[in-house]
């Protein structure tokens, strides 16, 4: 005779379940105060193993034109916070999750800008203004042409371009890059190298000032690599890569912890 299959416990109802758990036990000692703290932190972290929905929700907080206060209700007090080097009384504050890096452009308290950076493979949030998702597109995809590109080799590996939102996106500037430091998505068994090459090809091409290789290599680039970071904003591109953090800044005050 056939057995019916049992079906396993869908692991929202397991966390559920263990949460109630917990809360039955603590509650009979009394202290309901620190025991609603301490389980929205148990939830939070066991969806957060499985699912990107508690980081997705946090970063739906994060608005161009919002308050910073607000934000760090959320994500705390930054644990880094810089100068810029492009705008006068502009701050970037650094703010450290183990599946993204989050950077807020600030004045006087009003967010002007952010950037997140993907430090995982698994992690693809919604690109503001758009129904792409971070780590889902190479360049090409998103659009054959760009407002601009920039790109460095030296102190920090990257390559950004930059798009106008237009009336849609409130006349902001969005601008994606792949940064060394982050997560690389490409399917390529040498994921992270190949990326890193191509940016290192038309770095050459470019000191070089050999129109025809730039062009050759920076079609491959588009075709071949995937964007890793978002920035959404009313900055230009120069204070857009301004925000990203050297590999020697990342190296020291996040990479041991994440």
């Amino acid at each position: 005779m056939d057995q019916p299959v049992a079906q396993k416990t869908p692991i929202y109802k397991r966390i559920q379940a263990i949460t109630v758990l917990i809360a039955s036990v603590m509650i009979s000692f009394g202290s309901w105060g620190d025991t609603k703290e301490l389980l929205i932190e148990i939830y939070d972290s066991s969806i957060s193993h499985f699912t990107n929905n508690v980081e997705f929700s946090h970063l739906e907080n994060v608005k161009v034109g919002g308050n910073l206060d607000f934000i760090e209700q959320t994500f705390g007090i930054a644990k880094v916070i810089k100068p810029s080097k492009t705008v006068k009384d502009l701050e970037y504050r650094y703010y450290t999750d183990r599946k993204y890096l989050l950077a807020v452009a600030t004045q006087k308290s009003r967010i002007v800008a952010y950037q997140v950076v993907s430090l995982r493979r698994s992690f693809d949030p919604s690109l503001p203004f758009s129904n792409f998702q971070l780590g889902s597109f190479f360049y090409s995809d998103y659009s054959n042409g760009f407002d601009g590109s920039r790109l460095d080799n030296a102190n920090i590996t990257y390559y950004m371009e930059a798009h106008s939102l237009g009336r849609a996106g409130l006349f902001l500037n969005q601008y994606f890059a792949y940064v060394g430091y982050g997560a690389d998505y490409s399917e390529l068994a040498d994921a992270g190298v190949a990326s890193k090459k191509a940016i290192a090809a038309l770095d050459q091409a470019i000191l070089e000032s050999n129109e025809k290789q730039i062009k050759t290599r920076l079609q491959a680039l588009r075709r071949e690599v995937r964007p890793n970071v978002f920035v959404v904003g009313d900055i230009d591109a120069s204070t857009a890569a301004d925000m990203l953090l050297t590999r020697y800044e990342y190296a020291v005050y996040f990479k041991d912890q994440l």
